[in-house]
């Protein structure tokens, strides 16, 4: 008897359970306020971007969360919204299980500072991506002249990148210049001349045969003795006295 009562009270608590769950906390989810937002940026060195800009960007769109029901919250809206911006990589916003709101950013990474010909500034990242308003203190090479931004994915790029992963070029080029006809003169951080490429095209070797020219030849009869250096051409290296 004792048996069969525990076994009625056992199945009243798990029907009354199952009804609670199935009813009435779908209700107190869907009436649930958001909490506030939790904002993580990731690769984020310039110091471009922080939450105070997130929150302004929301803001100026309507959609803070903080304050309104959960099942209001659109979630693929916000993302659509913040990744409207050019130095948002990827950016996923989701509803947390302690009833806030989840924004996770990872930022694109600037590697060469560019002044166009209209003297417009901007950035570009490793894709060649042109990234809008980025700030802070970035030790990236600058680039000016005659430059369009149909370069960006071009000879801006290839540049960059080059200087980005090769440890001597990128601590040596502080400012890559273009002239009227398209050709890059690059200045260095340490000697008193400029380095003439011609196209960007070779790069990697006409770079390679200089750094030689620097370790037989300027070391040895100094590093001020020369105007500028011209890589152009195969196999040499054509100085200009001072």
């Amino acid at each position: 008897m004792l048996k069969k009562i525990f076994l009625i009270v056992v199945a009243t608590l798990l029907g009354a359970y199952i009804i609670f769950a199935l009813v009435i906390l779908p209700i107190e989810k869907k009436s649930a306020v958001c909490s506030g937002m939790n904002i993580t940026i990731e690769n984020n060195g310039s110091n471009s971007l922080g939450k105070a800009d997130i929150e302004k960007i929301l803001k100026g769109k309507n959609l803070i969360p903080t304050g309104r029901n959960m099942n209001e919250i659109d979630c693929s809206l916000i993302e659509q919204c913040i990744s409207e911006y050019s130095i948002i990589k990827e950016c996923q916003c989701y509803k947390t299980h302690t009833g806030a709101i989840g924004i996770d950013i990872e930022c694109k990474e600037p590697i060469m500072l560019v002044q166009d010909l209209n003297e417009d500034q901007f950035c570009i990242d490793c894709n060649g991506d042109i990234i809008e308003g980025a700030q802070g203190d970035m030790y990236i090479p600058v680039a000016s002249g005659r430059i369009e931004r149909s370069m960006a994915k071009k000879e801006l790029k290839d540049i960059a990148l080059f200087l980005k992963e090769n440890r001597f070029w990128k601590e040596q080029i502080e400012q890559v210049y273009f002239t009227q006809k398209k050709e890059v003169i690059l200045i260095p951080r340490v000697g008193n001349h400029t380095i003439e490429l011609g196209s960007a095209k070779d790069l990697e070797q006409k770079l390679e045969k200089l750094e030689k020219f620097y370790a037989k030849g300027l070391n040895n009869i100094g590093w001020n003795k020369y105007s500028k250096l011209n890589v152009e051409f195969d196999n040499r290296v054509i100085g200009t006295r001072r």
